[in-house]
């Protein structure tokens, strides 16, 4: 796996489906409007405090991109959202601002292939990649430091957790 920083990014205007490993029959698209439903079930499998429907909704009609990993066709003909990332450009950065990975896709390297697949198509002029995670998430924070991320700061208290007290972000740049 190449650092971010050392691989050729495309200027050209991302296509709508591109294929990962055929392997694995994950496919990287974008959602649209008919995918929120499931992206608030994928989030609800992978979040304590989940995006909903609206959410992603409001998510997208605010302009920012919501890439998915979709798995092969299953019996019935639909495609399964194995992964998402919900991310927002601003001048010559971009924030992730959600990222969710269906159960029975961890642990098998589809969320770092995501990340990297979305880092490949961001236009030459993004410099910067910046998110925040929980403190106790340890396989996301594990999955930012492999990828090249650094951790620049903390925000005390910035997530609830399911028993009403609060949880630390650290805050993490990548630069390209």
């Amino acid at each position: 796996m190449n650092p971010p920083s050392s691989k050729p990014r495309s200027s050209t205007t991302s296509p709508e489906t591109t294929s990962l490993a055929p392997d694995e029959g994950l496919c990287l698209g974008k959602a649209n409007n008919s995918d929120c439903d499931a992206l608030a079930a994928l989030a609800r499998s992978a979040h304590s405090h989940p995006w909903s429907a609206s959410q992603y909704r409001d998510s997208l009609a605010s302009g920012h991109t919501c890439w998915v990993l979709r798995a092969a066709d299953d019996e019935v003909g639909g495609r399964e959202i194995a992964a998402c990332c919900v991310v927002s450009r601003l001048f010559d950065e971009v924030e992730i601002l959600d990222v969710a990975v269906a159960p029975q896709w961890r642990r098998q390297g589809v969320g770092g292939r995501l990340l990297e697949d979305i880092f490949s198509q961001l236009p030459e002029d993004i410099a910067r990649i910046l998110l925040e995670v929980r403190a106790s998430n340890r396989p996301a924070r594990a999955l930012y430091r492999k990828l090249g991320f650094s951790e620049d700061g903390r925000r005390k208290n910035y997530y609830p957790k399911p028993d009403g007290s609060r949880e630390d972000a650290l805050l993490m740049s990548l630069v390209l």
